[in-house]
């Protein structure tokens, strides 16, 4: 398996494999993206068939290939049948790889900085460079139409069912704007570019009605930085959006209306907008952005090397 997982290997092997998907895990923590809960998964470099996450613990406490399970595509069933236990939200990687064969890492997240955005109806937009795989738009998945008939209406994503249901919001029938896939149809291969745009989704962040927010991506690098920047592009957002509110306010207008009982008509006035970033500043802004993953994946390394909370006994790739 060749870039994408990491982009500057030519060659990736599971040692090379299970250190960075335990280093990921740490880095998301690191950054607030996921606590106890939440997941990151990555497809085998030797099997596309299936798919390696870490077993049902807290992402920082995720230490050595023992922790890691392989599953199959399929039906996110274990490859080994004594494996130890899973996350039962597995069912969101499993589906998405099977719809997708271009991607290679998920991650799926809880972040309290994005979930107002998925209960609020205030869509989550690309407001800053860092964050143009975001689009003009990021589509809101509302598990409430989907669950099959005497199920848990938890939230979870416990099935087939509702993974594919999920997986299919990254790829609309119809989708018009900044799309994910002619971003990557317009790339050089060495730098994640895709000659197959009909595999690749549409969104590269789905974000999930009362629960909280999927990406997709080639590899575990690009995949870990669009989790990062998915939250901090909605910190931005809401902190402009608070700033645009308390400074421009909102004047009222109107006139006493003494035969209605004293009451006041009026109407409203907002005065100033947030500047969002268009489908041409999104598309090139991470058409830029994404050759340079490696820069802040090398800092982000180092964060939870030095972090003795986090431990990663997983062998060290030694180039030739």
């Amino acid at each position: 398996m060749s870039a994408g997982y990491f982009p500057k290997r030519t060659q990736v092997g599971l040692e090379d494999l299970f250190r960075g998907l335990v280093t990921a895990s740490h880095i998301l923590h690191n950054h607030g993206v996921v606590d106890a809960y939440g997941h990151i998964s990555v497809r085998s470099p030797d099997n596309a068939k299936t798919f390696w996450m870490p077993r049902n613990t807290p992402p920082a406490l995720v230490s050595s290939p023992e922790d890691l399970i392989e599953y199959n595509v399929e039906d996110a069933t274990p490859v080994e049948k004594d494996a130890k236990q899973g996350y039962l939200e597995r069912h969101i990687h499993s589906e998405i790889y099977k719809r997708f064969p271009a991607v290679n890492s998920v991650v799926h997240s809880h972040c309290s900085h994005v979930l107002p955005y998925c209960v609020s109806g205030v869509p989550l937009q690309a407001t800053i460079h860092m964050a143009g795989f975001l689009g003009t738009s990021v589509p809101v998945w509302d598990i409430s139409s989907y669950y099959p008939s005497g199920s848990k209406h938890d939230f979870l994503v416990r099935d087939s069912t509702l993974g594919a249901s999920l997986s299919s919001t990254f790829k609309p029938a119809t989708s018009a704007g900044f799309l994910y896939s002619k971003v990557r149809s317009a790339l050089p291969s060495q730098i994640g570019g895709s000659t197959e745009p009909d595999k690749e989704p549409s969104h590269a962040v789905v974000l999930m009605q009362g629960h909280g927010f999927t990406t997709v991506a080639h590899g575990i690098e690009e995949v870990v930085y669009q989790a990062i920047y998915t939250k901090e592009a909605a910190k931005v957002q809401t902190t402009a959006l608070t700033t645009q509110n308390a400074h421009f306010s909102r004047i009222v207008e109107g006139k006493v209306e003494v035969e209605n009982g004293g009451r006041i008509k009026s109407k409203v006035k907002a005065e100033g907008h947030l500047k969002y970033l268009s489908d041409k500043e999104a598309h090139e802004a991470w058409e830029s952005m994404l050759g340079t993953v490696a820069r802040p994946w090398a800092l982000w390394c180092r964060e939870v090397e030095v972090n003795p909370l986090y431990r990663n006994e997983c062998p060290r790739f030694e180039d030739d």
